[in-house]
């Protein structure tokens, strides 16, 4: 777990053999790591469960400028995101704090400390204790995850082994 950069840094320095992060189309085009994009995540609001929603309609973030919120911090992709569509929402939100990991953000979200905003995969794993709602069109946001490792281990047996079942989870997915 760590922020984009951080994983980054750690697979370049060899402390690490692949990492599962947030990607753009072209991001690595030659340089020095493979990238093997698997799926396209959307990203929802998060609201704690005990709170009473309008769950029939996709989520204004404008609705929400008198909420606390609760935020990944600088360098996660997730964090860029957010920034972007508060931005789009014309309103700086409260953020009661920032954290470095997801799962730390749901709980925090799930104890009733804020909403957020987080990837849909995180959907089923927290589906009865956190309300995700979709995003309204002009604050909707996908994050390409993708599995990345270093280019000169592109020959190690293990890392080709991940990197073939990643393109056939990929395939598996898409239709």
């Amino acid at each position: 777990m760590g922020s984009n950069q951080m994983l980054l840094d750690m697979l370049e320095d060899d402390a690490l053999d692949a990492i599962l992060i947030s990607t753009n189309e072209g991001e690595f085009t030659g340089s020095k790591f493979d990238v093997i994009p698997l799926f396209h995540d959307d990203i929802f609001l998060a609201a704690p469960a005990s709170v009473v929603l309008d769950a029939s309609q996709d989520a204004d973030l404008r609705d929400y400028a008198d909420r606390k919120f609760v935020s990944l911090a600088e360098g996660f992709a997730t964090y860029a995101g957010f920034q972007e569509a508060f931005s789009i929402a014309s309103f700086e939100p409260e953020i009661v704090t920032r954290v470095n990991d997801i799962f730390s953000m749901i709980s925090l979200v799930q104890a009733g400390v804020g909403f957020a905003l987080v990837p849909g995969r995180m959907k089923k794993v927290y589906e009865n204790d956190v309300q995700l709602l979709k995003l309204a069109e002009p604050y909707q946001m996908r994050q390409l995850i993708s599995i990345v490792y270093s280019h000169h281990r592109e020959r190690d047996q293990d890392l080709l082994a991940l990197a073939a079942e990643g393109r056939m989870y990929a395939r598996s997915i898409s239709g």
